[in-house]
């Protein structure tokens, strides 16, 4: 691995903080005033559960997703390596992770604090984490933000490498494989065992 090239692909990511920052919260941003203006406007005593924050997932997907178009072959054309392209990309990628990761957890809290922005309105927060530990949250949401983005990617190179009839049969034989371990899973009702076992070795790791 070269440090210097890796560095320069990062520096070829970053030079567009547009997308990698200021866009995605500013989705965040017109949806909260959205959802606050509402929840405002009920005059509720009843929390309100918007489950809006997934659209920083579904951006961080798309950007996974369009990364490939924007930069690879400008970086190969100053002869950057496919696998210094690819390190650097995902320096990247769980730098801007964890700084959203921590971002929500901590607007998570605060919103906590304050009772739902004093509206009730639960926006960062999900109730279901209620119990974990900030490290956790911080965890969760970089693994979820990470998952999304490599995603994206992956689909990203496979349809540039092997163009759109690959695309068909990876997610035929992925529906495929789907199906039959679903069916696996819940014939033998293995799946309360695999969540336990997640679980478990999760809070060992972040709690």
């Amino acid at each position: 691995m070269n440090q210097q090239r890796l560095t320069s692909v990062m520096k070829l990511h970053l030079r567009d903080k547009t997308s990698w920052f200021l866009t995605p919260w500013l989705i965040i941003a017109a949806t909260f005033i959205i959802n606050f203006i509402i929840t405002l406007s009920l005059h509720t005593d009843e929390t309100m559960h918007t489950g809006s924050i997934a659209a920083i997932f579904v951006y961080t997907f798309v950007a996974g997703v369009i990364t490939i178009k924007e930069t690879f072959s400008f970086a190969l054309g100053l002869s950057i390596r496919r696998i210094d392209y690819f390190l650097g990309t995902a320096v990247t990628a769980i730098f801007v992770s964890c700084s959203s990761a921590i971002a929500i957890t901590v607007l998570s809290l605060i919103e906590g604090a304050t009772n739902g922005w004093g509206v009730r309105l639960n926006f960062f927060k999900i109730e279901s984490f209620s119990d974990i530990s900030i490290v956790g949250l911080i965890g969760i949401y970089l693994i979820l933000l990470l998952h999304m983005y490599f995603l994206g990617f992956a689909i990203s190179s496979l349809h540039r490498r092997y163009g759109r009839n690959a695309m068909y049969a990876f997610f035929a034989t992925l529906f495929l494989l789907g199906s039959i371990g679903t069916y696996v899973f819940t014939r033998f009702g293995l799946w309360g065992g695999i969540f336990t076992w997640l679980i478990q070795h999760y809070l060992e790791l972040f709690w």
